[in-house]
């Protein structure tokens, strides 16, 4: 996946409004003096303003009804006038700064400037996806593939401007002001969304006197054209909604948009910082229909291999709550802290995340729980690579319930959350109590150390450590692991320093400098610390401190290990502990059985589903809009199925193959100006996406023994599926060995060092 968003190419000085005021004639001392002179038309003007307000409040009242309650009787916070020129146009001045929101003469010539100024250029940000490799044999990359072929057909041309185009799917507006720049806005170009953030709600008020919103959202009901508007959000809650916002109206318009910041202030700045740093994870994590095939099938084996769940209730007993919880990567200034560990190692609760439990093992550390985020098979091998058999005896699997068998098939005791952000979680605990009783865990992505963060907290821990939770590596640093991890030192030197471990990008450090970091390091970082902050509003108790020499994670506080004093903390009591977790934290769901799991999996419910979507986006389209007006209109038509308790599963298995699709479908429609043959293009995509829609009814009846890599079963032929019209079957792949070295280790017993 590939983009082209920085904070420049939202924010310019060539379309700020005190640049363009200062261009087409600023207002001066004369211009002030003359206000006052002016107290007939003032009057005018104010009987204008309100007649205005009391329009627009009749409108919202009949289009946008939370709009009209808010602002019917709304008090501004701050004291704000309105004033005009000879020209009678309103204009605003703020009395507590004596500083006027636009800067000239005429605001209208001013707003239409910035309309040009913005269109003009080269701004829409798009979203694009290379050729992927397919490791397991997933009807996913054979279509997403294709239609990526597609698109490479087809040149674009970048030097495309928006207004040239004529046509915007998503147009992200930060400030309002008095609303001027929409009617100039909608004038020059179709926007098939627009999403209208503004963090004064006193700004807004004062646009409904000054901008004439009842015949602006006339026209746009009347043409199907949408519109949210995004009112008061501080930044913390920002992000938030306008998640909300493309989960329900189609993440793909994330994919494709304009920006445009209005006017500047802080809250401006705090909004725009957030959006340019946080608007690509809108569909950065998709997830995809084989993918939730096996995530479901995986889930249903853990419940049905008697593994243990965790459990929302009890909470976590007071007397663990605040015992030191060490989260462990095996990043390469994981080295440096080894002997604070191993001196440590019986003073607190030691998690160690992925690779980190191979590190620990050679470094003497013995863990109690290990963290697995992923679902694949070669994570068993990956364990495998330990010679000590014993060693997993009493160490608890913490995972989320698309963990594989094979790697649950080895611990004797287990702490599987539910993972709501995958189809299973939700649907099962819709139809059966006990999983509705299941611990739901948030953001255990992309890496094992997110599991290791997010799992500790979900818990209930309050006193978490990091170490080797690097997320890249400093600048000056070659490995990317510690040196103790066997399987990337011994194993397989070929594994560490490849495809998601490459780094390129620099961000700050936790003690200073520049750590190297890429696209899947730094979503790691963002979504530690984004369930860190999450989890501190509601939990003033947590302290989370970094003692990881990589990336900096905001919201937890930098401390080198030399500087941590634990000589007066006592050992934990880890067999209390974990009594507490196998017999009361976690629970075996003993009820459910395979028969009761089939009954909630019906292929015909979900072969109707997918018949109703293929039908919806198989329907014609001539313009550019017409095209994302389609693919938004299925993607509401998935929302809507998820809301039901019988539809959720269905809808949700292939919305993430879906979206990524339309990404790329939006994407082919502005490719270059000639409208039909984008349309031509995009119809390619859809036929392509059709035959993918039809060919999953195939493998969904398989639930629930679509496990990943014995799904081969399935494609007997050494392919993927079967050819389909768009789309030729992929041959199968080889089986991806992790250990290609026959390394002999010498520590074939654990030996538990404290030097």
């Amino acid at each position: 996946m590939t983009s082209t968003n920085t904070t420049k190419n939202l924010i310019t000085d060539e379309s700020a409004l005190d640049t363009l005021a200062s261009k087409i004639g600023g207002l001066d001392e004369k211009d002030f003096a003359q206000i006052n002179e002016l107290s007939e038309l003032q009057k005018q003007m104010s009987d204008f303003l309100i007649e205005r307000f009391q329009n627009n409040i009749e409108a919202f009242k009949k289009y946008m009804p939370n709009i009209a309650k808010t602002f019917a009787h709304y008090t501004p916070k701050k004291t704000m006038e309105f004033f005009c020129m000879p020209n009678g146009i309103p204009n605003l001045i703020f009395i507590e700064n004596n500083d006027i929101l636009y800067k000239t003469f005429d605001p209208f010539a001013l707003c239409k400037a910035q309309v040009d100024s913005i269109l003009n250029k080269d701004c829409i940000l798009q979203t694009h996806y290379n050729h992927e490799y397919d490791p397991y044999g997933q009807i996913h990359f054979k279509y997403l593939n294709q239609v990526v072929c597609i698109d490479e057909s087809f040149k674009r041309d970048s030097s495309l401007s928006a207004a040239q185009l004529g046509s915007i799917a998503n147009c992200v507006m930060v400030g309002i002001g008095l609303g001027y720049q929409l009617a100039n806005l909608y004038e020059k170009i179709e926007i098939a969304n627009l999403i209208i953030v503004e963090p004064n709600l006193d700004m807004f008020f004062a646009s409904l006197h000054a901008f004439d919103w009842a015949n602006l959202l006339a026209f746009l009901f009347e043409n199907n054209y949408g519109i949210h508007l995004m009112l008061g959000q501080k930044p913390e809650q920002f992000y938030l909604d306008m998640e909300s916002f493309y989960t329900t109206h189609g993440r793909f318009l994330s994919g494709t948009w304009l920006g445009y910041v209005h006017y500047s202030s802080k809250e401006i700045k705090d909004i725009c910082d957030i959006l340019m740093k946080d608007f690509n994870t809108v569909h950065s994590a998709l997830g995809f229909f084989d993918d939730h095939l096996f995530g479901t099938s995986h889930a249903c084996n853990a419940i049905l291999n008697k593994k243990a769940f965790v459990q929302r209730e009890p909470q976590m007993l007071n007397k663990f709550k605040n015992v030191p919880v060490f989260v462990i990567g095996s990043g390469p200034s994981l080295d440096h802290d080894i002997p604070f560990i191993r001196k440590n190692q019986d003073k607190a609760i030691i998690i160690a995340c992925g690779t980190a439990v191979d590190t620990l093992y050679h470094a003497g550390i013995k863990p109690d729980i290990y963290a697995c985020t992923e679902r694949t098979p070669q994570i068993r091998d990956a364990l495998d690579v330990i010679p000590d058999k014993n060693f997993f005896d009493d160490i608890i699997l913490m995972s989320g319930d698309v963990v594989h068998p094979r790697t649950t098939e080895l611990f004797k005791h287990t702490a599987i959350f539910g993972k709501p952000d995958e189809p299973f979680y939700l649907y099962a605990a819709a139809h059966f109590s006990e999983i509705k009783a299941v611990q739901p865990v948030q953001l255990m992505n992309p890496f094992v150390g997110n599991m290791g963060v997010s799992g500790a907290i979900y818990l209930g821990f309050e006193n978490l450590f990091f170490f080797g939770l690097d997320n890249g590596k400093m600048v000056g640093t070659n490995n990317i692991h510690s040196v103790y991890t066997s399987l990337y030192t011994n194993c397989n030197k070929e594994l560490a320093g490849h495809g998601n471990y490459k780094t390129g990008k620099l961000v700050e450090g936790n003690f200073g400098g520049q750590c190297e970091t890429n696209y899947f390091f730094n979503l790691s970082c963002r979504n530690m610390d984004f369930v860190i902050e999450q989890a501190t509003l509601k939990n003033k108790n947590l302290k989370c401190t970094n003692c990881s020499n990589g990336s900096k994670i905001p919201h937890a506080k930098p401390v080198h290990s030399e500087d941590l004093n634990f000589e007066k903390l006592k050992n934990v009591d880890k067999d209390a502990f974990k009594d507490f977790m196998y017999n009361k934290k976690t629970k075996v769901l003993e009820t459910i059985d395979e028969e009761k799991l089939q009954t909630i999996f019906m292929p015909d419910a979900f072969n109707k589903v997918v018949d109703y979507i293929s039908s919806e986006l198989a329907k014609p389209v001539t313009t550019r809009v017409e095209g994302i007006q389609v693919l938004e209109s299925v993607s509401e038509k998935l929302a809507f199925f998820k809301k039901s308790p019988d539809t959720y599963y269905y809808a949700d298995a292939v919305e993430g193959s879906l979206q990524t699709i339309f990404i790329m479908a939006s994407r082919i429609l502005y490719n270059t100006s000639d409208v039909e043959e984008c349309i031509a293009h995009y119809n390619k995509i859809i036929a392509v996406c059709l035959d993918f829609l039809d060919e999953s009814k195939s493998l969904f009846k398989h639930i629930p023994d679509y496990v990943m890599w014995d799904h081969k079963k399935y494609h007997p032929n050494g392919v993927v599926g079967i050819d389909y019209p768009s789309t030729k079957a992929t041959p199968f792949p080889k089986y991806a060995t992790v250990k290609s070295i026959d390394f002999d280790d010498p520590q074939k017993v654990f030996e538990k060092r404290y030097e």
